[in-house]
């Protein structure tokens, strides 16, 4: 058990959590929380409550449209527990402004397709939601895999009507949970954005 996930065992606040995160260097910080257990992202999740998440978090202000900010995750599933999200801010027009388009990279995305979904800002004080039911209607960049909706086989079993809700852990992490049909599931995972 990592310092990390001894402080959300220990009940920690979320400010004590962002203290410990912030200042670690940033191979320290995945480390930190890429060793959290399955029940600790869960418990991370749920003590993160009140922090609301931005898109300017997912993609900072100063990033140029197109361009891919990487965040690596690990999710609570006992097998294949780390992925990658991949963000950038959609061309002006494509959308409610501030639209990001992204998609997860991971060992089964020859599998399990690639994942695509979008993530506009909140119309209400809710939170931020990566939307899998809209993808980009095209390719965001050449290197990244070709748009796929997330509906045929085998793509609908892992991002199929789903929608994740994202909170703010620090400057840095985030944690959601995913939503499929409406129903909140029991499966959790967190993000560290990359310089």
């Amino acid at each position: 058990m990592n310092e990390l996930e001894r402080k959300i065992e220990g009940g920690a606040e979320p400010g004590e959590l962002a203290r410990h995160l912030d200042p670690l260097e940033p191979l320290a910080r995945l480390a930190q929380v890429r060793g959290l257990s399955g029940r600790a992202v869960g418990a991370l999740f749920r003590r993160c409550a009140a922090e609301p998440l931005s898109l300017e978090h997912l993609v900072p202000a100063g990033v140029a449209e197109g361009v891919e900010v990487r965040h690596c995750g690990i999710n609570s599933m006992p097998l294949f527990r780390c992925f990658e999200k991949r963000f950038l801010r959609a061309p002006a027009g494509a959308g409610p402004p501030g639209r990001l388009w992204g998609y997860n990279h991971q060992a089964l995305g020859a599998l399990t397709g690639p994942g695509y979904f979008v993530v506009d800002e909140p119309a209400d004080a809710s939170e931020l939601v990566i939307d899998y039911y809209e993808v980009p209607p095209n390719r965001p960049r050449a290197d990244w895999p070709a748009v796929r909706g997330n509906e045929g086989f085998p793509s609908r079993l892992v991002y199929g009507f789903m929608r994740d809700g994202m909170r703010r852990v620090s400057a840095e992490v985030c944690v959601g949970r995913a939503c499929r049909r409406g129903k909140q599931m029991n499966t959790y995972f967190a993000l560290v954005r990359q310089a």
